[in-house]
């Protein structure tokens, strides 16, 4: 009615019904006790006039008061679904961040973030780092012989390798097709042939079966470290310079040099 719930209504009407009585009360009480009689107009105007003025006061009272309830009930639910809706926007750009960065085969950082990370740890405090270029042996025959799915197969054990090798203030990537980055940082040179090393051997203990034959896995990687400031495209490139130098001394082995000593 008129717009009301029946809740409004039912709270006027008492309030109304309240009003009367009290009015009513008043009269008997009052008039006597000034020496009238409580009775004729005087009688039903206690009664009217409660139910003209509280009854619509009481029910205008009553609606604004459920509208500003339902109105409060319907912010705290609109905050509650704007920030549902913050947490999943964060959660999607965090996701939408990390694939714009990881490399979709491997896991690991792509190389546009990989030489990111690079450039930022070059404006570190100095201290020791070590700069591995690491490039799977032969891969081409691994394409050709057993197909590029198994390539790939190849390429994601040797990302478990280097991952599980690592230490937690390092960080891989890949770069190129069978190749891959790893910096690690405040890492001698000691330090760093240990990581190599044990990373090679690693990826040649990789078990990769084709219809019952095993699939050739080696790495070769060189090795750049610092002990100071460096530049990293210097460390870049004596790192790939031990590179080549392991590919044409044989393979499946690790060139390490230095900043100091290009």
């Amino acid at each position: 009615m008129f717009g009301l719930s029946q809740k409004t209504v039912v709270k006027a009407a008492i309030a109304t019904g309240l009003s009367v009585v009290v009015s009513v009360a008043i009269v008997l009480l009052l008039v006597p006790f000034l020496g009238g009689h409580p009775d004729g107009p005087g009688f039903w105007m206690s009664v009217l006039c409660p139910l003209l003025i509280a009854a619509p006061a009481s029910a205008y009272q009553f609606h604004q008061k459920e509208q500003i309830s339902i109105a409060r009930d319907q912010i705290l639910r609109m905050h509650g679904e704007l920030h549902q809706a913050h947490r999943e926007l964060t959660s999607l750009h965090a996701a939408l961040q990390e694939k714009a960065s990881t490399d979709s085969l491997t896991g690991g950082l792509n190389r546009e973030t990989v030489f990111a990370r690079l450039a930022e740890a070059c404006c570190r405090p100095p201290r020791p780092c070590a700069l591995l270029i690491g490039d799977a042996d032969h891969f081409k025959n691994i394409n050709d012989t057993f197909g590029h799915q198994t390539g790939d197969r190849a390429l994601r054990a040797i990302a478990a390798a280097i991952a599980a090798s690592i230490r937690p203030q390092d960080f891989w990537g890949r770069i190129g097709g069978e190749e891959f980055i790893i910096f690690l940082d405040g890492a001698d040179s000691d330090t760093a042939l240990s990581i190599a090393d044990g990373i090679r051997r690693a990826v040649l203990d990789i078990a990769l079966m084709v219809a019952d034959r095993r699939v050739p896995v080696s790495m070769s990687f060189g090795i750049a470290c610092a002990d100071d400031v460096f530049s990293p495209e210097t460390l870049f490139g004596i790192a790939d310079r031990r590179l080549y130098e392991a590919k044409n001394a044989g393979r499946n082995r690790v060139v390490i040099g230095r900043v100091d000593a290009a």
